[in-house]
């Protein structure tokens, strides 16, 4: 209670609230609202993290693929693929060994950014061999090793693999799958959309484009960061 006069010698009497601080509740719920928030964060801190690691990947990938294509040029890759049998797809920079890729080197012959490495399919698409599909995968700790193996049934103008003799235990969608019989004129990868692994099936992204073939050979990987596909034409 406190007591004021006023001009005309009157007093007025008015309560002054006490300013007490805050409540245990309240305490109790900003307590509570912090602990969800920093819940929240530490759920999201590592999605957010990958995803960074995701973007860098790509960014990585994007610019390694144009030294790629640069190399495919200057080796004049229209004219390589010119020499060789019609309609069949060939990988690069070894026609013969389908499991090698390629490191990054600079001028003097150096490797650069050691944990990627490159592979082209390359496929005459003219019967004047004049024009070449070529799709570039750019592969991040590129291991053969590691590779799935198996058989399967391919369809042509399909995206379901048939009959799956085997699913590697690390093996999801967005992995890819290649068919690598030597009967098949198609060794380029395609990303995996789905697996069926009850009725031995994998579903791809887009149509299988090579000629329908039972029981060929197959690998799979993880190691592949992206895919680019170009066309090279005869200069």
């Amino acid at each position: 209670m406190h007591q004021t006069k006023t001009n005309n010698n009157q007093f007025s009497i008015f309560n002054i609230q006490s300013q007490d601080g805050f409540t245990l509740i309240e305490i109790g719920i900003a307590i509570f609202i912090l602990g969800v928030g920093l819940i929240s964060m530490l759920t999201i801190f590592p999605i957010g993290v990958d995803s960074i690691k995701k973007v860098t990947q790509y960014s990585n990938a994007a610019v390694l693929t144009e030294s790629a294509i640069s190399d495919l040029r200057s080796n004049d890759i229209v004219s390589i693929v010119g020499t060789l049998t019609a309609g069949q797809s060939y990988t690069y920079p070894d026609i013969n060994d389908i499991n090698q890729d390629m490191q990054f080197v600079d001028s003097y012959g150096t490797t650069t950014h050691a944990q990627y490495s490159w592979q082209a399919v390359v496929k005459n698409v003219t019967a004047d061999k004049n024009l070449v599909r070529a799709q570039i995968a750019i592969f991040r700790n590129f291991s053969s090793a590691q590779f799935g193996t198996g058989t399967a049934d391919f369809a042509l103008s399909s995206p379901t693999v048939s009959s799956v003799s085997a699913f590697p235990s690390w093996l999801t969608s967005k992995h890819y799958i290649r068919a690598t019989d030597n009967s098949s004129d198609d060794k380029f990868w395609y990303r995996i959309e789905s697996i069926g692994t009850s009725t031995s099936t994998i579903t791809l992204e887009g149509n299988f484009l090579g000629a329908t073939g039972a029981g060929l050979t197959f690998s799979t990987t993880k190691d592949i960061i992206d895919i680019y596909e170009t066309m090279f034409s005869k200069r």
